[in-house]
């Protein structure tokens, strides 16, 4: 019996957690579709009227597509940069290679606060503060450790015989790694890549430095939103939000399933 009690222990305990934690995101999901005209829970009946309001808001449409946007420069920036930084690390001789690991990470660690107030200071005399690609540049700075962190994971279990192999059979180096490299490690970039998204998606803080004013991103609207009055418009967008990272997250999955799968053949 006691046996039995600590085996039926953990999972209890995990599924205890996971319910505490996930508790929040499920309530914010039922408000978004209440029937009410104010936030009450439970709601007294469900409805869409809360996301027809923002279809029919110009400036929650606006601020959506500007979250999309930045979100994608971000992705595309950490990704360009990710992917060669992570072959450098792993494959070269590099002078302080620690130190440059640790730089790349610290992006993750770092304050928000500490990032988002020097990469103000930073891009004001740049003429980047209040433009989208000022906040993807700021984006991409956190976006890159996820690129990097995946990228070296899918290089270490890659195999590197077979770009070898290309290469003692006439392909130049370049063209091994595009063809051969590349295409193995892919679901470790898109995994990257797309945690760089959901990261652009839902900061705050270095947002509300750099793009804060005209154009505001959905998070900085959401924010702001509830500052001025809380309405169950702001359950219906955090509910997009919250089923867009859950589709980011599917995506990413699959791509790991696709990335193991590759590797077991």
């Amino acid at each position: 019996m006691k046996l039995r009690a600590s085996q039926l222990g953990i999972p209890v305990s995990a599924f205890a957690i996971m319910i505490y934690l996930l508790f929040p995101v499920v309530i914010v999901v039922i408000l978004s579709f209440s029937s009410a005209r104010f936030l009450t829970f439970p709601p007294p009946g469900l409805s869409l009227q809360w996301y027809d309001r923002i279809i029919d808001d110009p400036e929650w449409v606006s601020s959506l597509f500007v979250s999309l946007k930045v979100g994608f420069l971000a992705m595309v920036y950490s990704t360009l940069l990710g992917v060669p930084a992570a072959f450098a690390l792993r494959r070269y001789t590099i002078p302080m290679k620690g130190m440059v690991n640790g730089l790349i990470v610290a992006a993750l660690i770092t304050p928000t606060v500490i990032r988002g107030l020097s990469t103000y200071l930073y891009f004001v005399p740049l003429g980047l503060v209040d433009t989208i690609s000022g906040l993807a540049y700021a984006h991409t700075v956190s976006g890159i450790p996820y690129v990097v962190i995946n990228v070296l994971a899918s290089l270490r279990s890659a195999d590197r015989d077979l770009e070898r192999a290309a290469i003692i059979h006439g392909a130049s180096p370049m063209w091994a790694v595009m063809r051969i490299t590349l295409p193995i490690i892919s679901p470790g970039i898109m995994v990257g890549a797309i945690f760089a998204f959901v990261n652009s998606m839902q900061e705050l803080l270095i947002a509300l430095f750099i793009l804060g004013g005209l154009q505001k991103p959905l998070a900085v609207k959401l924010w702001v939103g509830v500052q001025v009055a809380v309405d169950p418009r702001i359950a219906a967008t955090s509910s997009v939000l919250i089923g867009l990272a859950i589709l980011a997250f599917m995506c990413a999955a699959s791509a790991s399933r696709l990335g193991r799968a590759r590797r077991s053949k």
